[in-house]
């Protein structure tokens, strides 16, 4: 019987200034200590430039050009861009083709920049013309302007193009590693921040209603949108000479940290296994997040799930149990139908715990287990009975049909008292100290799910994820197959020591 105890990966602040990776935690975890002070202590990890399915057809404008035309352009008469930058101006006429070029806008228009022809003098259509028609930008008014989708799901160099050309445009360098982007267009405000998001970066949108007075009458002007974005170091969002020689890399390291954790309803869930390393997935908004079902990979498992939306995974599963009395009902079901299950795995026993909580509570009349029997810790006794109840409904089980049984639990960390030493934190399953010791002595082996980090101040030693197996200054964990110490978080290697024990 194997006890494994997980977490939902984030980095605390602690972490971070030790230049630590982070660890794997759970959400009723994170919520406890979701400030550091007057800071918010967990961050999730970032996304890297996302790669998109690569798109086969070449893409009608120069990324950059339509970036440039969505900023400062409009489509009346001849298509005109109205920057009057020098560099801008060079490189615009370098990406369009001579027939296209009309020439320089008078200075006394509304700026000095370029004019490109909507028709050549054959009568054809200019090339941009063309490729604004089938993009669907053409007349377009600057409250109607779009990213078309192909740009957004372009390679990275191409979104990266479009957005420099965008920013070279509207854009604004406010500080080191940031910009403010300002539209009056709403279609185009949301495709800017799923641009920015997309190659890694932050993007925060504010909207303004500007007021003017016409006639001694105060007026509300045209809804503005202000975009606040910050990128990480490798990325250069700007190209012209005006805003590279404002731009530095951030003097301050990006995150995206959690704030707050509220309730959005109950539905159906599938749980699912990220088939990557570390197990992270991009999830909306670019967020990066972590699902973790260790005993999916076990043989033939079968899930008795106590936690809200994991009743549903990968695998076979038992309806989510709300009482002790489910959670006996699926055990005697498997104890007495023909089934050819080799694993159950139990997800999680802290929050089976609740449940047996709950149980005594409606024994006893007792609003708090801490009330049941009159007080005085005799709940935490009364439980140990129906805790002894769920393993003698487990025995058969495992001595008997031979299944290998698997208890996953979240951690906790606590304060451990040596007389030799001083006091230090240690990880432990998360459940009452009662509970904790018979469950610890029933089992096999209790192993800790976690990351591996090197022991000098601030060293990885590559964040891999794995299992420690035998008690430690750090840990509460043991078992009786002679594992190893540290193994990798897999079920391979750890069957080959539970088949070669048996």
């Amino acid at each position: 019987m194997f006890f494994a105890y997980l977490f939902t990966q984030t980095a605390t602040r602690c972490e971070r200034d030790r230049g630590l990776e982070g660890a794997v935690r759970s959400l009723r975890n994170i919520r406890k200590n979701l400030r550091y002070g007057t800071h918010f202590n967990h961050q999730v990890p970032r996304v890297e430039p996302v790669q998109f399915v690569p798109v086969p057809e070449k893409l009608p404008l120069d990324p950059w050009l339509l970036g440039i035309y969505l900023g400062d352009g409009h489509d009346s008469g001849n298509i005109v861009i109205t920057n009057s930058e020098p560099d801008i101006r060079e490189r615009i006429a370098s990406a369009l083709s001579d027939e296209d070029t009309c020439g320089e806008i008078s200075p006394c228009c509304v700026g000095r920049g370029l004019r490109i022809r909507r028709a050549r003098r054959n009568g054809s259509v200019s090339e941009m013309k063309a490729a604004l028609v089938e993009l669907g930008l053409a007349d377009c008014r600057a409250s109607q302007k779009f990213i078309p989708k192909p740009y957004l799901f372009a390679s990275v160099s191409e979104r990266l193009d479009l957005l420099r050309g965008l920013l070279d445009s509207d854009g604004y360098v406010t500080k080191p590693g940031a910009i403010e982007y300002g539209t009056v267009g709403p279609q185009l405000a949301n495709d800017m921040i799923f641009l920015i998001r997309s190659l890694g970066g932050s993007a925060k949108l504010v909207l303004k209603t500007p007021t003017f007075t016409h006639k001694g009458e105060k007026r509300q002007g045209q809804t503005a949108y202000r975009i606040f974005a910050s990128f990480p170091p490798e990325i250069v969002p700007v190209s012209s000479e005006k805003h590279l020689a404002k731009w530095k890399s951030a003097e301050w390291t990006i995150r995206h940290t959690i704030r707050s954790i509220a309730s959005e309803g109950m539905a159906p869930c599938q749980c699912l296994r990220i088939d990557a390393p570390d197990s992270l997935y991009v999830t909306d908004d670019f967020l990066l997040t972590h699902n973790s079902t260790l005993g999916a990979n076990a043989p033939k498992p079968v899930f008795i799930s106590t936690e809200d939306g994991i009743d549903r995974i990968n695998c076979d599963s038992f309806p989510l149990c709300r009482s002790f009395e489910e959670m006996m009902a699926c055990l005697k079901t498997l104890r007495e139908e023909k089934h050819d299950y080799q694993t159950l795995v139990v997800d999680s026993l802290d929050w089976a715990e609740k449940l047996v909580f709950a149980h005594l509570c409606k024994q006893h009349g007792s609003p708090h287990i801490e009330k049941v029997g009159g007080g005085f810790q005799k709940g935490y006794e009364y439980a140990l009975t129906s805790w002894s109840q769920m393993i003698d409904s487990m025995r058969p089980l495992r001595e008997e049909k031979g299944m290998i049984i698997v208890l996953i639990a979240h951690a906790k960390v606590e304060k451990h008292n040596d007389p030799e030493t001083t006091e230090f934190d240690r990880f432990s399953p998360k459940l009452h100290k009662k509970a904790n010791a018979l469950w610890s002595e029933w089992c096999d082996a209790v192993l800790l799910a976690t990351r591996e980090f090197g022991a000098a101040k601030g060293e990885k030693s590559g964040g891999k994820r794995i299992l420690r197996c035998v008690p430690s200054a750090t840990c509460n964990a043991k078992n009786r197959y002679n594992l190893p110490e540290i193994m990798p978080l897999e079920w391979g290697p750890l069957m080959e020591y539970f088949v070669s024990d048996h």
